[in-house]
């Protein structure tokens, strides 16, 4: 999908936070996620955890990609939430989204970059209990040295 912007075009794309089209890069996201599953899955979202659990990593991931940052009305119909995630999604995950959405009627799907956040935290909070210190986290997961006391001080609340 491309976005006008003051008169250029652009990849809306290349601000998602996945690296979707980039298989190895993609493949080495899902070999984090396995060797970490457990402190990934306690800081994503509810509905991509729920994703994940009826789907698997990749397709929730893709389904986040394509559809993160909208909202999609409820009805009391599986084959309409299926419908409109275009997913086939069973009985126990639509009365799971049911009664874990907001009382609005609608669920909101988290934007990629919020849920690549989310795992990028998970992973860097992983590495710090494993012992690798400030210094080799800031390195690894090329953060300045602001952001990476930014992501301790929220920890730590």
């Amino acid at each position: 999908m491309e976005t006008v912007t003051r008169g250029r075009t652009m990849e809306r794309q290349i601000f998602k936070g996945f690296p979707i089209y980039d298989h190895e890069a993609f493949a080495t996201l899902e070999h984090l996620f396995e060797e970490n599953r457990g402190l990934i899955m306690a800081s994503l979202p509810w509905l991509v955890a729920e994703l994940i659990e009826d789907f698997g990593f990749r397709e929730a991931l893709e389904f986040v990609y394509c559809h993160g940052g909208r909202k999609i009305y409820l009805r009391n119909d599986r084959a309409d939430l299926a419908r409109k995630m275009d997913l086939n999604i069973s009985q126990k995950l639509h009365e799971r989204i049911l009664n874990l959405s907001s009382s609005s009627g609608y669920v909101e799907i988290p934007s990629p970059w919020g849920v690549s956040e989310s795992i990028r935290r998970a992973l860097i909070m992983g590495d710090y209990s494993k012992g690798m210190n400030r210094e080799e986290i800031r390195q690894t997961y090329g953060l300045s040295s602001r952001a990476l006391t930014n992501i301790f001080s929220v920890n730590r609340n």
